[in-house]
C-alpha cells in the first residue's frame, strides 16, 4: 500500500521521513552500544532490519547518517537546555552559569546514552555541527545579552562567550564533574573574580575623572 512502511527482515521503507527516522534510531542504538568506530552500514542495516541498498536510498554514507543523528540529538539537547533555563533570561550572568550546570546534569543523567560520552568520548568531535550550535546559542543568549547590556552598560564579546560555552559544554559531557556543586562553586569563583575586576576598573575610571575635574577647575 502506498505510504506504508513495511518492516521486517531486509524490508523496504516507503515513507521518506519515517524511513530516515527509523534508520537514525537504529544508528543511535548501534553507536551507543558498540561505539562510533564499530558503527558500519552493515550493522545499521542489521539493527534496522533493512537491506544495505535501503540504507543508501536515504543516506549517501555512514558519515552522513552519523552527522544527521548528531544534529538531531544536539537539537534535542539545546531545546531542553532552553526550556530549563527560561527562568534565568533576565539575569544574564546567572543564565551563563545555569547553561553549564545544565550540561553537567545532562551528562550525569545520560551518561550511558549520550552520544559524546562513554565509548564515543572524543570520537564524535569531527561530527559536531558548528553552524547548528551557533543557531541554538543565538536563540538562548542573544536577547538576554542585549537586555543585560542595556540595563547594566556592560559589554561582553558575545561570540567569544558562545565559543567558550560550546567548548566547556563538550568538555563537561566528555568528562563530567563528580558532583554538580563543584562545577557551580568554580563558576561562581570565576564570576566573582570578574566582578572584582569590573569594580576595580570602575574605581580607576572614577578616580581619573575626579582628577581631571579637579585639574580643570584650577
Amino acid at each position: 500500500m502506498a505510504g506504508e512502511t513495511r518492516w521486517g527482515k531486509r524490508s523496504r521503507l516507503d515513507d521518506p521521513d519515517q524511513a530516515r527516522n527509523h534508520i537514525l534510531s537504529a544508528t543511535y542504538h548501534v553507536v551507543t552500544n558498540k561505539g562510533v568506530d564499530k558503527t558500519t552500514i552493515s550493522e545499521i542495516a542489521k539493527q534496522a532490519k533493512v537491506s544495505r541498498p535501503t540504507i543508501y536510498r536515504y543516506f549517501d554514507s555512514r558519515d552522513e547518517i552519523i552527522q544527521c543523528l548528531l544534529n538531531k540529538r544536539q537539537g534535542d539537547f539545546f531545546e531542553r537546555m532552553y526550556e530549563e533555563t527560561l527562568r534565568y533570561r533576565n539575569d544574564f550572568p546567572r543564565l551563563v552559569e545555569e547553561l553549564l550546570c545544565f550540561a553537567q546534569q545532562f551528562a550525569a543523567r545520560n551518561r550511558a546514552s549520550d552520544l559524546v560520552s562513554g565509548p564515543n568520548a572524543g570520537r564524535m568531535v569531527n561530527y559536531f555541527p558548528s553552524d547548528e550550535a551557533e543557531r541554538h546559542f543565538a536563540k538562548i543568549l542573544d536577547e538576554p545579552y542585549q537586555n543585560y547590556r542595556y540595563t547594566t552598560g556592560n559589554v561582553v564579546d558575545l561570540e567569544s562567550l558562545k565559543g567558550f560555552l560550546g567548548v566547556m559544554m563538550l568538555s563537561i559531557r566528555l568528562y563530567p564533574y563528580k558532583n554538580h556543586e563543584t562545577l557551580r562553586n568554580q563558576l561562581q569563583a570565576i564570576m566573582a573574580l570578574g566582578r572584582t575586576a569590573s569594580r576595580e576598573e570602575s574605581t580607576k575610571t572614577f578616580d581619573s575623572l575626579k582628577k581631571n575635574t579637579m585639574r580643570n577647575s584650577r
